[in-house]
């Protein structure tokens, strides 16, 4: 609209300066009556040549001017087209971009679900396989009973490895006559056994059947025996006739070694932990030795003497690592007896060493290793002595001393010997799997725990649980951490009571029952939320908060049960309080006056408004100890400082005198002077922290102003006090 004005305005201007030379040329030309006239006229058609021409001029300017507008016009529209088509590109590419990162998001949004999803179903996948583990366990459990109410005896095979120590002997059995040089006088012969140490080692097949057990296989074993013997042998054919050399050989030491290989048959039968063993091995024997050692005694009985005079002690060279020969085979007789090590010893699935029932063993594995020990006995019932009659000793015609020493067991050709074996055998055995099914342990029961708010009914996120057998008392769940998610534990068969507790709420239990093998049960137990006491405290004056020590005692209780420290920036605390007990609330802020309340709810919230000390009101510093008959300030004041320094530092306008008390044990002027010092002494505590010296005052008053009677220690110790003064 203002353009269409704006353009007839234009066009009026241009017509009314066009019309005006039309009209002029228009009009005839008046006719000059003189030559004065002629150059008025001439003048006048000059100037009117002359505006004209300048209106012409205008014309032309306005007209350029239009053009330019025009122009302008067309150049500004066709900017404005160029920035709108700008702005239409620029939207299409931001709403291209925004396309794109929507389709971005809305991709990233899928891939995140279907990564949620592929997490739900491998989740729930999980939990099927463990709810169908859980089911198959619980099946195999109880087909297992089953077996055991109607069990099928079946075959198991062993390869055992077996380790033996234990005392080992060999007993002979002399009998005949030693006829030679001399007259071994047997009679008069001892044998003491002393035996020695044994060690066999096993490598055998067992077999059970039920309750029945077959062992066989190879046996090795390795026996020391040492035997000790006195005798005396008696020659009369040296030196002189009618002379007697007595030979007395009173410790003479024979070390037997013998190293066997054999098979034992063995039968027995096993009952719960405890088995036995009896039967017979057929043993053949190594070459092995003797060794011999000792001292023997010569006495000669001259008829030309009156006593027999003795030759000395002379050792025994006997023979050493010398054969013995023995007969084969030796057949022993053989018992054994002992316990099964497994439920102390068995490893579990979950690689720990603990307890199973006695004579139970667990399914193939690390499982099929087990482990007894026993006591065994072997007795040799046959006489394995082989060797050739020979004399124990042997003399030169022309010596006196002995020539050569054989084996006692030469005796004459006819001594037994019988071999001992007893001790103490350890066995690890192989167990051969077979298709016997093994005992199936009882599936796992479990308690799935919870802990909610009473009156919310809303999970809480931090309490802790502790379970006992409800009979025995015992130590079912230690105490654990029971998150909002809960908590699931195994647990036995039988009654339980569950204990929670949080932060913030009361105690609770909770008594449940797993009733069989397999089950789950959901315990949830609800705590009753504590009741809470806020406290505020503040000035009255001011309104701002005041931090402060805020003592709740129990009622005809002097000791508070709780101190509280409020918040210096809000003037707050909190405490939950035992149900039960009454009450009071007791601040002494340094600076106030001491408030003493009772507290009627211990879920209030109390708005405490503290009294400020005004100016020239005097209260005294409590818990401040000097050293005795000194002015040096204990540390255990510096609770009693620092509130005397906080009062200061928050009310920067008060200004205080110090002042000092005594007692009026000794005298006047040396207590006058400790009060001034222990004045001092606090004046100066509080410079240092920070206070400026004008606002503070020092003043000793020695014994003059006692507020109690100086005649008890109560009383004297009452009136050694720090005051204060507000000026």
């Amino acid at each position: 609209m203002t353009n269409m004005f704006r353009n007839i305005l234009i066009a009026s201007v241009i017509l009314s300066l066009t019309t005006a030379p039309v009209a002029a040329y228009a009009m005839p030309e008046p006719v000059p009556a003189t030559q004065t006239d002629k150059a008025k006229a001439a003048a006048q058609k000059k100037k009117a040549a002359e505006k004209r021409k300048k209106e012409q001029e205008k014309i032309k300017a306005q007209r350029e001017k239009q053009k330019a507008a025009e122009a302008k016009k067309r150049e500004a529209e066709k900017r404005k087209a160029a920035a709108a088509k700008a702005n239409e590109e620029k939207k299409e590419q931001q709403a291209k971009a925004n396309a794109k990162v929507q389709a971005q998001r809305e991709k990233e949004a899928a891939e995140r679900a279907k990564v949620a999803a592929e997490r739900e179903e491998a989740r729930a996948k999980k939990e099927a396989e463990a709810k169908a583990k859980e089911e198959k366990a619980i099946r195999d459990y109880e087909k297992y009973q089953e077996n055991l109410a109607n069990p099928k005896t079946e075959a198991v095979s062993y390869f055992n490895l077996g380790l033996r120590l234990g005392y080992a002997a060999m007993m002979d059995k002399l009998n005949g006559t030693y006829m030679g040089a001399g007259t071994l006088n047997q009679s008069n012969a001892l044998q003491q056994l002393k035996g020695g140490p044994g060690v066999g080692l096993d490598i055998t097949y067992n077999l059970e059947y039920g309750h029945f057990l077959f062992e066989t296989g190879l046996d090795f074993r390795f026996l020391n025996s040492t035997s000790a013997y006195g005798f005396q042998a008696i020659r009369n054919d040296l030196t002189y006739p009618g002379t007697t050399y007595s030979y007395w050989f009173d410790n003479v030491r024979e070390m037997r070694n013998m190293l066997e290989f054999g098979i034992p048959v063995m039968f027995g039968a096993q009952f719960n932990r405890f088995y036995f063993l009896v039967g017979a091995k057929v043993h053949y024997g190594l070459p092995m030795g003797y060794s011999q050692k000792g001292l023997y005694d010569i006495v000669v009985n001259d008829p030309s003497l009156l006593e027999p005079y003795g030759m000395g002690i002379h050792e025994l060279n006997g023979q050493t690592n010398q054969p013995i020969q023995f007969k084969q085979p030796d057949l022993s007789v053989a018992a054994e007896i002992g316990i099964d090590l497994d439920e102390w010893l068995q490893a579990q699935p979950d690689k720990k060493k603990a307890k199973v029932k006695p004579g139970q063993r667990l399914p193939f594995g690390r499982e099929h290793i087990h482990y007894r020990v026993g006591l065994f006995a072997e007795y040799g019932v046959l006489n394995t002595n082989n060797t050739p009659a020979a004399n124990p000793v042997e003399f030169a015609a022309d010596q006196v001393a002995v020539q050569k020493t054989n084996t006692l067991l030469a005796w004459n050709g006819d001594t037994k010997l019988n071999n001992l074996f007893v001790g103490a055998k350890f066995t690890i055995q192989f167990e051969v799997p077979g298709k016997k099914a093994r005992p199936v342990p009882p599936p796992p029961s479990y308690a799935i725990y919870s802990v909610v708010n009473a009156v919310t009914n809303e999970p809480i996120d931090k309490a802790f649980v502790e379970t006992r057998g409800t009979e025995s008392g015992k130590i079912a769940m230690r105490e654990k951490q029971i998150s909002a998610k809960g908590f699931r534990q195994k647990h036995a068969v039988g009654s339980f009571t569950a204990t929670a507790k949080a932060n913030g709420y009361y105690d609770a239990t909770q008594v449940f029952e797993i009733e069989k093998v397999g089950s789950t049960e959901y315990v949830t137990i609800a705590l009753r939320p504590c009741p809470v006491l806020r406290v505020r405290v503040t000035n009255k004056e001011t309104g701002m908060p005041v931090p402060a020590t805020v003592q709740i005692r129990k009622s005809g209780v002097e000791e508070p049960a709780y101190s509280l420290a409020t918040d210096s920036a809000s003037g707050t605390t909190r405490q939950m309080l035992e149900e039960g007990p009454k009450y009071s609330l007791h601040i002494a802020q340094m600076g106030y006056d001491t408030l003493d309340m009772a507290i009627a709810n211990i879920g209030d919230s109390l708005n405490i408004q503290l009294t400020p000390i005004k100016k020239g009101e005097v209260f005294i510093v409590k818990n401040l100890y000097f050293a005795t008959n000194k002015t040096r300030i204990l540390s255990r004041s510096e609770q009693a400082l620092n509130d005397l320094y906080m009062y200061l530092a928050r009310n920067p306008q008060v200004r205080i005198k110090i002042i000092g008390h005594t007692d009026n044990v000794g005298k006047d002027a040396a207590n006058q002077k400790l009060s001034d010092g222990r004045a001092n002494a606090v004046m100066q505590d509080l410079i240092e922290r920070g206070i400026a010296p004008e606002r503070l005052q020092a003043e000793g008053r020695g014994e003059t102003q006692p507020i109690d009677t100086n005649d008890t220690d109560e009383g004297r110790q009452n009136n050694r006090r720090v005051e204060i003064e507000i000026l």
